[in-house]
């Protein structure tokens, strides 16, 4: 079962979790699960690259890139209720040029890479739809 995933999730409590469900599927959908456990793990490793790493210059920066009303709501907040936000935290990031689609593909094998840019284009799609 550890094979299937790579990349593991960082804290040991979680992958053994995983772990644990996957060995209570019927093979038949053991691949799918441990390929979208993957790509969770995959994100959450490069989520925790900006835990403590974001700053009040990278607040004002991502706020000037908000639309009107959010900017307002995000800047009434301030930066110490906003620091851990994905978003803001993600804009960190690729501010210091760590972006998440270099990280995942650099991570991911490339079948699962490849699944992670079709499940990205399919929700591209679909929000260009509604």
């Amino acid at each position: 079962m550890e094979e299937l995933l790579h990349p593991r999730h960082p804290l040991d409590k979680y992958h053994q979790a995983q772990l644990d469900l996957l060995a209570t599927l019927p093979e038949a959908q053991r691949e799918e699960h441990a390929r979208l456990f993957r790509l969770g793990n995959a994100t959450y490793r490069y989520q925790q690259q900006a835990q403590g790493e974001v700053t009040e210059e990278d607040f004002y920066h991502w706020l000037e890139g908000l639309p009107e009303k959010m900017r307002v709501a995000m800047a009434c907040d301030g930066f110490e209720a906003s620091r851990n936000s994905w978003p803001l935290r993600q804009h960190a990031l690729e501010r210091r040029d760590m972006g998440q689609d270099a990280f995942l593909q650099a991570i991911l094998s490339p079948e699962d890479w490849a699944y992670q840019q079709q499940l990205a284009q399919d929700s591209t799609l679909e929000s260009e739809y509604q």
